[in-house]
C-alpha cells in the first residue's frame, strides 16, 4: 500500500489519460493512508518530547515571572495537557505531508488557471500562518501574560492551571495565526474577480470595526489592551491585503472603463 503512494497521479496514469473513478479512490486511499502514518509518528514524536514542548509554552510566561508554574486541579489535568500536546503538536509536524498528499490528488487534475490561483495562494496561507503564529508566541502572548498575571500581583497570588494554560496559550496562537490569513483572502476574492481593491478601500472605516471584534474572538480577555495588541497589526494587515488585491486583480479592458464611464 505504501509503495503505491507516490508522488503524483496514481499508477497506470498518463498525461494523455484519464483516471477511472477506481484508480481515483485507490490513489486517495493511499494518500489518507500516508497522511494518518505522518500524523502518528509526529503525535509520538511530540508525546515523547511533551515536556520540552510544554517548557516552550511556559517559555513566555517565565520570562516575565522566573518562579511561574502551572498547578494540576484534577487527576485529569495532567494527562489532558499531554494529550493536547501530542495531539496538536502532531498536527503541525505532519501538516507539510498532509498538504503535500493533497496537493499531489488535486493538482494533476486542475487546469493551468487554477494552479497559477491554488499553489502560490497555499503557499501564502502557510507562511502568513506561521508568521501570525510566530506573531503571537514572542509579541503578543508575553505582553498579555505580563499584564493579567502582574495586575494586582501584591494582593493576588497566580496559582494557573495547566489546562487553562493550555486553553489560553493555544487559543491564542492558533486564533492570531488564522487572523493573518486576511491579507491572503483579500488577495484571492481579487484574483477570482469577486472584489476589486477600490470596494475594499473604500470599506476601510467599517473594516475598522470588524477587525477589532475578530480581535475581541481571538484575544480569551475582555481587556482592550490585548485586543489593540491583535487589532493594531490586523489593521496593517488589511490595507497590505488592499495593495494584494489591486496588485492580482484582473485588470480591466480600456473599452469596458469607458463604458463604466
Amino acid at each position: 500500500m505504501v509503495a503505491e503512494a507516490n508522488i503524483g497521479p496514481g499508477p497506470g496514469y498518463s498525461s494523455g489519460d484519464e483516471m477511472t473513478l477506481i484508480e481515483h479512490l485507490k490513489e486517495l486511499r493511499n494518500r489518507v493512508f500516508v497522511s494518518a502514518i505522518a500524523l502518528v509518528i509526529g503525535t509520538l514524536v511530540c508525546f515523547w518530547f511533551w515536556e520540552t514542548i510544554l517548557g516552550w509554552l511556559l517559555a513566555p510566561a517565565r520570562e516575565q515571572f522566573p518562579d511561574f508554574k502551572v498547578a494540576s486541579f484534577s487527576p485529569l489535568d495532567r494527562i489532558g495537557a499531554i494529550f493536547k500536546i501530542g495531539l496538536y503538536g502532531g498536527i503541525v509536524l505532519s501538516s507539510p505531508v498532509v498538504i503535500y498528499e493533497i496537493l499531489a490528488f488535486i493538482v494533476p487534475g486542475l487546469t493551468a488557471r487554477e494552479r497559477k490561483i491554488l499553489v502560490p495562494g497555499l503557499a501564502a496561507v502557510i507562511v502568513f500562518l506561521l508568521a501570525g503564529m510566530a506573531f503571537a508566541y514572542w509579541i503578543i502572548l508575553p505582553a498579555s501574560l505580563k499584564f493579567l498575571l502582574g495586575f494586582g500581583k501584591e494582593d493576588i497570588q497566580n496559582v494557573t492551571g495547566i489546562r487553562q494554560y493550555m486553553d489560553f496559550v493555544t487559543r491564542l496562537i492558533v486564533g492570531v495565526g488564522l487572523s493573518f490569513e486576511l491579507p491572503v483572502v483579500m488577495a484571492l476574492t481579487a484574483k477570482l474577480g469577486l472584489v476589486r481593491a477600490k470596494q475594499f478601500w473604500g470599506f476601510w472605516r467599517y473594516a475598522i470595526i470588524v477587525i477589532f471584534i475578530i480581535a475581541a474572538i481571538v484575544t480569551p480577555t475582555p481587556d482592550p489592551y490585548n485586543q489593540t495588541l491583535v487589532g493594531g497589526p490586523l489593521l496593517l494587515l488589511y490595507f497590505l491585503g488592499i495593495a494584494f488585491a489591486w496588485a492580482l486583480q484582473p485588470k480591466r479592458k480600456k473599452a469596458e472603463s469607458a463604458d463604466a464611464n
